[in-house]
């Protein structure tokens, strides 16, 4: 359920605030008229004042200069090219040399964040397109260090292309669907440990590591799959399918891992063993800078120790080098482990805020990089050649993001030039980044810039956007500062209508996800349906409550184990803060969230204290015992070792509490938060004898994308609160 370092840079929506007379409109929103001009992918080449990137018509994959934008050469054309013929760079990733590309055109989802897809291998020299493999739904390929080989999966099997040869390797061969994976993750590994490859290379190019998981223990979990055979025809298309996987529930059984080497040239495999629990994770595995020594990272099922042992691939011999554990739970940042032959990093809260640490490549701890009150946000990477690193923190306050460097002596520098919300991505030898930068009220503002912070280039500041919204006339938010019942106080943003008056009084709508770690009070503009509410005369508010991010680990860990309670309490002392604002009708107070978001509308609505007339909640928790092994337990240990927060928490048991309207949503196909644990909180709101309203979508996930989805959703929104509000 979780909402590092990429090339990729996302812009959120913005909006100029700039006086005009055009009412707006919802559908707009949706339809994306006021999202800002995005950046395609990039990425950084070997030769650092260059980066790549496909152009506008999806046929040209060229270098750039960083300085100036300009074209300084085309790396791959589809029309002039040979062999396979290709409509579309969908995408593309290097060789080590920049000599050879993997292109794919065309990706299939499978879940969140895994895809799959046909690749094609393209030799610059010989300017020839030829497919990666005749196996189907091929996915994760990449290559060797060396360049001479891909390494890829295809029907949870492990496959190695060997370029030279043309010839093709089978690692694996008893990947089975539901059965056995090898090197990709399952479903829940995906979903909350964010990976969906784990085998990776040695630098010499000889082994390939991988990770086996065995998932036949794991419960399975069924949906309907509606919509497909709506068109009719013979009498079999009026029966839906069903899609089967493995979904394992809080206290049930995972999947078992183990790791396996493949040694390329003799063929052969073996598997490797580190002393482990086998109810343990291992979230990553990853070669190190030293030869034949494989870091492999392991958490326990309780996730409050993680340890990084190096295993040698040769020999089997494995040595624990870091340890990282406390009374609740560790929530390590593994894609900030960074290994060099010197060195490595990593993110930990051992001294109350998260902070980078360097290691020797032994393990022996050699210096904590970063200190204060504040938390560093993501590991941006590190220059190798001069020592520095680049992380983005929280310095200046909880709803703000800078970018800093800082040395082997600790001696750190802000390297980002603006206000707000900051963000970079750099270069092939870190001279120059690309930055965007935004405030709440202000656009998202990108450019190239140097280490000095000059600007070298204007990517873009949304001049297009601007004229757009020129003529729209929304007020801004402020920040606003809630307390709450332990004397902390909680941040947040309040939106007033269009045409505010403060002698009138109005309806107020609160925005929220509450989910540990989570922000959605920051300095950072974004566009989206709240400012159509306002429009249509509601106040709109949203406060991070207790056991959001940006606040250090004591305050992130406030509502350990105990989900939903301080979070609901925290939103209920916001209705009663706005309560006392002469322009709030407290009689008119409506919540909503998606997700967690969704849970925490159920439990604050299910309060005996629950001030809300009216709640949304978009695809929710319904209770925890539904919901995911390593999301639920890190958070409220297992239902065996917990059970009286499991119930005190489970908004179908809280059913018959409920007070206000309830629009309950989901989409079912949702295989992140179940739909049976929505269709279950109905019966239980029936059985109770509380009426309530649904809409659900048949063919939707837990995202319930797609415009003339959204479209439905947020006009089913806004209906429910104009009625009920």
């Amino acid at each position: 359920m979780k909402r590092f370092f990429t090339t990729c840079i996302f812009f959120a929506s913005v909006i100029v605030l700039i006086a005009g007379n055009n009412p707006l409109s919802l559908d707009s929103i949706v339809a994306g008229t006021y999202k800002p001009e995005a950046l395609p992918f990039y990425h950084p080449m070997l030769d650092a004042t260059l980066y790549s990137a496909v152009d506008e018509s999806g046929k040209k994959l060229n270098a750039y200069d960083y300085k100036t934008g300009q074209v300084k050469g085309t790396i791959l054309d589809l029309e002039k090219a040979r062999g396979i013929a290709l409509k579309k760079i969908e995408g593309y990733r290097f060789n080590s040399l920049e000599n050879k590309l993997l292109v794919w055109t065309e990706k299939r989802s499978v879940y969140r964040r895994s895809w799959v897809t046909e690749y094609y291998v393209y030799d610059c020299k010989r300017n020839l397109i030829e497919p990666l493999s005749e196996k189907k739904n091929q996915r994760e390929a990449i290559f060797s260090p060396d360049g001479r080989s891909i390494a890829f999966v295809s029907e949870n099997n492990l496959y190695i292309k060997r370029l030279d040869y043309g010839t093709e390797i089978p690692v694996t061969t008893d990947g089975s669907t539901n059965t056995i994976i090898n090197g990709s993750t399952d479903w829940v590994y995906e979903e909350e440990f964010m990976v969906t490859s784990v085998f990776d290379w040695s630098a010499d190019s000889k082994y390939l590591a991988y990770l086996k998981f065995d998932e036949r223990a794991v419960t399975d979990y069924t949906f309907t799959l509606y919509g497909a055979n709506r068109t009719g025809g013979k009498s079999s298309v009026y029966y839906p399918d069903f899609k089967t996987f493995k979904y394992p529930s809080a206290g049930g059984k995972n999947s078992k891992v183990s790791v396996f080497v493949f040694h390329l040239q003799t063929r052969s495999t073996k598997p490797l063993s580190i002393p482990m629990d086998t109810e343990d994770y291992i979230p990553r595995i990853r070669f190190t800078c030293v030869d034949n020594q494989l870091a492999v990272m392991t958490l326990n099922r309780a996730q409050n120790a993680f340890r990084m042992y190096y295993l040698n691939v040769r020999s089997g011999v494995s040595t624990l080098v870091l340890t990282d554990q406390n009374d609740t739970y560790v929530d390590p940042h593994y894609d900030a482990i960074q290994f060099t032959a010197r060195y490595f990093t990593y993110l930990s809260e051992k001294d109350g805020y998260r902070h980078l640490y360097l290691y020797n490549a032994n393990g022996g701890l050699r210096k904590q990089l970063t200190s204060g009150n504040w938390d560093v946000a993501r590991y941006l990477g590190c220059d190798t050649i001069k020592d520095r690193f680049y992380y983005q923190a929280a310095t200046e306050s909880p709803v703000k993001r800078s970018v800093w460097q800082v040395d082997l002596k600790g001696k750190a520098r802000k390297i980002s030039t603006y206000d707000g919300v900051c963000f970079a991505s750099f270069n092939n030898d870190y001279t120059l980044f690309v930055q965007t930068a935004s405030t709440i009220n202000t656009p998202q503002r990108t450019g190239v810039y140097d280490l000095t912070g000059k600007e070298l280039r204007l990517i873009s500041d949304n001049t297009v956007l601007k004229s757009r919204l020129a003529t729209l006339t929304p007020n801004n938010k402020i920040f606003i500062t809630v307390p709450v019942a332990d004397g902390q106080s909680l941040n947040g943003w309040l939106l007033k209508p269009t045409g505010f008056d403060a002698s009138k009084k109005y309806p107020v709508v609160l925005l929220q996800y509450s989910g540990p770690d989570t922000q959605e009070a920051l300095d950072q503009f974004k566009f989206d349906w709240e400012y159509y509410l306002a429009e249509k005369g509601f106040v709109v508010a949203c406060v991070d409550g207790r056991g959001t991010g940006g606040r250090g680990a004591a305050f992130r860990r406030l509502t350990y184990p105990n989900l939903g309670k301080l979070e609901s309490q925290d939103q209920i002392a916001v209705a009663d803060y706005l309560k006392k604002q002469p322009y709030i009708d407290g009689q008119r107070i409506g919540i909503w969230g998606w997700s967690y978001g969704g849970y925490i509308t159920l439990i604050a609505m299910t309060d005996k204290q629950s001030p809300f007339k009216a709640g949304i909640a978009v695809a929710p928790v319904c209770d925890y015992r539904y919901y995911n092994t390593i999301y639920t337990e890190r958070y409220l240990k297992t239902p065996a070792e917990n059970q009286e927060a499991y119930d005190a928490c489970s908004p179908i048991l809280r059913a018959p509490q409920l007070k206000g309207r309830l629009l309950l949503i989901h989409g079912l196909a949702d295989d992140n938060v179940r739909a049976n644990q929505s269709l279950d909180m109905a019966e239980a709101l029936i059985e109770a004898g509380i009426r309530f309203d649904t809409q659900f979508y048949p063919t939707s996930s837990h995202s319930i994308l797609g415009e003339t989805y959204r479209r439905h959703l947020f006009n089913t929104k806004v209906e429910f609160f104009l009625k009920n509000l």
